[in-house]
């Protein structure tokens, strides 16, 4: 086993210096009262610490949850007594816990869909006929996915499900997941006619034919039906959260955002609260009330604090408000600055005007909550950006809400220095950057597909950029999949775990924006931890390696400033300490 010079400096001093078995006082005078016996040295490593001041250690020191010491080996040997633990890392490479911070963890399992993997339309009809007859039990037919590229601007039609499928209601979701295709038994079950009213014009909308009738495509309306209305298997739900949180904290993530459960809410939390209890909960998890239509605006702050209230603890909290401002651009529902191309004189639409939205933020400010919004298009961030700098004019003092605008597949590159200056935090989804799951780059034209997700502009101007990794399967959730993506702009080659679904996104590139957008690894690990933290109002408890904070460390065989930048994404830890504690693998 190789050992640096320096080991050898600790190991002579821990064998040959007595007096440091006793020492209780640190290089710097500070050690506590605390007896040795609970110092942890874990030396020959390479830390990368996200510390601007010291960005590199080679050993570090635990007491307790938090870490006491972050330096040369020489340093750390002040704390070795006989009692002490000692580890030798062997040279592996040693990052702080990271932070999720934008995915879904309860959405996993909940949708017990009929899986739907063909991508011509005659093919899908066929199996989602053969799913509902080989079904007779199920009352309703719920089916994923079609891509909305496949239908143009009008989208599909509830007369060709009934074709196949007349006498039960038939639910299709998009694989954008932000467009629904329904039935006509569907429309009758949940009361959908010529007067239902659009929860959001523009964004959440039923598309209806020129008689004024729904056609059967429904765009955005995921936040109005869901529980009540369609029947969960809890077993396979509860089973399927557990496995998300479990994955993830076994891929080194130490603390989420959990950016929307739909209408599950209760259903969701209430089964976090139990892991929590149970001490079964292996993650922070930061909780949320959804902000999906107007209607949802009034009751945000009483539905956050009644969460507190019913679900919060040690583990699971709730500071932070999502909203939805825009859609997307795959069903024409993002708000941008230029028509779209394949949809002339529309812009999409926005769920709040800059006005509304600067007196929501206003509401936050005075309730003292975060907010975490949706928005996909250039106009969508411009509005929001507009309604931030309102809301900061009119607040006397500090203003408190932390801002976080997250997608962001299109940016006026005017808007880059606003983001800065009204101290925005972007969050980003970084393995939708090699391959959009989001559309196919058809609405927008190739000139706005060819600069969507502008990431190291934001970076170089000193922004707050976070990345996570909003999904609900297994395979997509890695952060090692995120941190590959951003470093290459480019997605696995090897590695399309849902080739269907991938065929929707493709965009006919290997990348996806200018190659300047490969990131280096320093700025993509910062972006899971320190700048994650921050956005989560954690920065002085986690995020980096620093003497003082929480002691969440991810060790790593693989180094990932060395290894083929084309391999990132099938590393995993083998070994995750949260809080001081081995909770995951095993160390030498």
């Amino acid at each position: 086993m190789f050992m640096r010079p320096g080991f050898f400096v600790l190991a002579a001093i821990l064998f040959c210096s007595p007096a440091f078995a006793s020492s209780e006082e640190s290089p710097d005078g500070h050690h506590d009262s605390e007896s040795p016996a609970a110092y942890w040295v874990l030396t020959n490593g390479k830390f990368f610490t996200v510390d601007d001041q010291q960005p590199w250690g080679q050993a570090l020191v635990l007491s307790g949850d938090r870490i006491v010491y972050v330096g040369d080996e020489a340093g750390a040997a002040e704390y070795v007594s006989d009692a002490a633990r000692i580890t030798n890392l062997g040279g592996r490479l040693v990052i702080p816990g990271l932070v999720d911070s934008h995915t879904h963890p309860g959405l996993m399992g909940v949708e017990q869909y009929g899986a739907v993997d063909e991508t011509d339309e005659e093919d899908i009809l066929r199996v989602v006929k053969t799913y509902a007859d080989s079904h007779p039990e199920k009352k309703w037919i719920r089916m994923c996915c079609w891509s909305e590229s496949m239908y143009g601007k009008d989208g599909p039609h509830r007369r060709e499900l009934d074709a196949i499928v007349p006498d039960r209601p038939v639910w299709f979701t998009s694989s954008s997941t932000h467009s629904a295709w329904l039935n006509s038994k569907a429309l009758e079950e949940l009361g959908i006619d010529r007067d239902t009213p659009d929860p959001a014009p523009g964004v959440s909308l039923y598309v209806r034919d020129e008689s004024g009738e729904p056609t059967g495509y429904l765009k955005e309306l995921y936040g109005l039906y869901g529980e009540g209305h369609f029947d969960i298997d809890s077993e396979v739900h509860e089973q399927g959260m557990t496995d998300f949180v479990n994955f993830l904290s076994e891929h080194g993530v130490t603390t989420l955002y959990d950016a929307g459960t739909d209408t599950w809410i209760d259903r969701i939390y209430s089964f976090m609260n139990k892991l929590q209890e149970q001490g079964r909960l292996p993650v922070r998890y930061e909780g949320t009330f959804n902000v999906f239509f107007p209607a949802h605006v009034d009751p945000a702050v009483p539905e956050m604090r009644r969460l507190e209230r019913s679900y919060g603890g040690d583990r699971l909290r709730f500071n932070t408000v999502k909203f939805y401002m825009d859609g997307v651009t795959a069903n024409h529902t993002a708000a941008v600055l230029q028509p779209y191309e394949d949809y002339p004189g529309n812009r999409g639409g926005t769920t709040l005007s800059v006005a509304e939205l600067r007196d929501f933020l206003l509401e936050l400010d005075d309730a003292e909550f975060d907010i975490h919004i949706h928005v996909i298009g250039d106009r969508g961030v411009r509005d929001v950006l507009d309604a931030v700098e309102a809301a900061q004019q009119a607040v006397v003092g500090e203003f408190y809400p932390r801002v976080t605008i997250s997608h962001l597949k299109l940016i006026d590159p005017a808007d880059f220095v606003r983001i800065k200056r009204l101290g925005v935090i972007a969050n980003y989804t970084p393995w939708w950057h090699g391959i959009d799951p989001l559309d196919d780059g058809g609405p927008l034209g190739a000139e706005r597909n060819d600069r969507s997700y502008p990431v190291k502009p934001l970076f170089d101007l000193g922004v707050p950029v976070t990345f996570s990794s909003d999904d609900w399967s297994l395979p997509y959730l890695s952060p090692f999949l995120g941190m590959e993506v951003s470093h290459n702009r480019q997605f696995p080659k090897d590695w399309i775990p849902f080739p269907v679904r991938a065929w929707a996104w493709l965009t006919g590139s290997d990348t996806l924006g200018p190659d300047s957008e490969q990131l280096d690894l320093e700025l993509v690990i910062r972006a899971y931890t320190l700048n994650g933290a921050y956005q989560l109002r954690m920065e002085n408890e986690i995020g980096s390696l620093e003497a003082g904070k929480l002691a969440d460390l991810v060790v790593l065989d693989d180094n990932l400033f060395e290894m083929d930048r084309s391999e990132i994404h099938k590393v995993k830890p083998s070994a995750v300490i949260m809080e001081g504690k081995l909770i995951h693998g095993s160390l030498p």
